[in-house]
């Protein structure tokens, strides 16, 4: 078998992110009318979850229908970030089903596993803290940590960074299909997470459950 790379997405796709983003963004939503800023009323569900996986700055302005100025954001991201490590570390967030044991599987096969999220690096190091997942990986990427401004170029590096002969990208939006193609690797997508289903057109498989991933062809 040629030496494997898996590089997964965290959010819908590893992780439930539903579960602790919702309450988080509702309330920094509080804190920062309280401070002041305008925020929009009567924000949706749907309108949050339809927001993840997408690099910071452009998730504030899908959000707020605007930009943020640097200050504003710093401060979202800061208020965010703790509520969502908060209540990751209070037990709310869950994995998908069989994530855990399928990743372990993928390394006892010999691949390598890396993480490549647009999440900012303490929300990626709580889960997978929590979770007790990052003895299986050999690198969190992100994209605040590694200051890109697209999950391109931060699979660029991860594919430089990570000797390999064969790539695949597991992820649940069209930033990780078009993050995939354009490094060259093969593209799962996952119909679980927060996709809607024409994100998955490029994508090379589709797959329903995680644990489906391990019927990828050798």
């Amino acid at each position: 078998m040629h030496k494997q790379l898996w590089l997964f997405d965290m959010d819908g796709t590893l992780f439930q992110t539903e579960r602790v983003a919702i309450e988080a963004f509702r309330e920094v939503f509080v804190k920062l009318r309280h401070e002041g800023v305008q925020v929009p009323e009567n924000v949706m569900d749907e309108q949050i979850t339809g927001i993840f996986g997408y690099t910071h700055d452009r998730l504030w302005a899908q959000l707020f229908g605007r930009g943020l100025t640097v200050e504003e954001q710093v401060r979202a991201d800061d208020l965010l970030l703790g509520e969502e490590v908060r209540l990751i570390h209070s037990g709310r967030g869950a994995l998908y089903p069989d994530v855990k044991e399928t990743l372990l599987t993928l390394k006892e096969r010999g691949a390598t596993l890396a993480v490549a999220s647009n999440g900012l690096s303490p929300y990626i190091e709580a889960i997978v803290d929590y979770y007790e997942l990052r003895e299986l990986f050999v690198g969190l990427y992100s994209a605040g940590g590694y200051h890109v401004n697209s999950k391109v170029d931060l699979v660029r590096i991860a594919c430089a960074e990570i000797p390999h002969e064969r790539g695949m990208m597991v992820g649940d939006r069209f930033t990780d299909v078009e993050a995939g193609l354009k490094n060259g690797l093969e593209v799962i997508g996952c119909a679980f997470g927060f996709a809607q289903e024409d994100e998955f057109r490029d994508a090379h498989r589709i797959v329903k459950r995680f644990s489906e991933i391990l019927t990828m062809p050798e």
